[in-house]
């Protein structure tokens, strides 16, 4: 038997996915980058793709995520908005408390698991 775990995937919803790992990653991205377009790239997403998961989350959340400087002669820029950094932030905490959550349901309901882990942990 192979060693087991458990994922857990979070996503903010309302009629449609509003918030979630992509845009979570995206802001990350855009707030190292100062750019969309940078950002979409890094996680092989068409600029267009992003703008529309940006503009729906915007839109669902009535808050702005990303302050746009549209471009001119040395290009535009962009930034995460403080109200998108607390988003960010409260979704990342939130994610990280629910899969330690899971992690100690998992450990409940599948103890034989964890307790082959464990084994194979101490015969390394």
């Amino acid at each position: 038997m192979g060693m087991l775990h458990v994922e857990v995937k979070i996503k903010i919803c309302g009629k449609e996915q509003v918030f979630g790992p992509g845009i979570a990653q995206l802001l990350t991205n855009v707030r190292k980058s100062g750019s969309v377009k940078e950002a979409c790239g890094r996680m092989g997403m068409s600029y267009s793709k992003g703008w529309k998961i940006v503009n729906r989350a915007e839109k669902e959340l009535g808050i702005r995520l990303i302050e746009r400087q549209h471009g001119g002669k040395s290009g535009g820029s962009c930034q995460v908005t403080e109200q998108g950094l607390k988003m960010l932030e409260r979704f990342e905490s939130m994610e990280k408390e629910l899969e330690g959550t899971a992690a100690e349901m998992f450990r409940t309901y599948f103890p034989e698991y964890e307790a082959e882990r464990r084994t194979e942990a101490e015969t390394l």
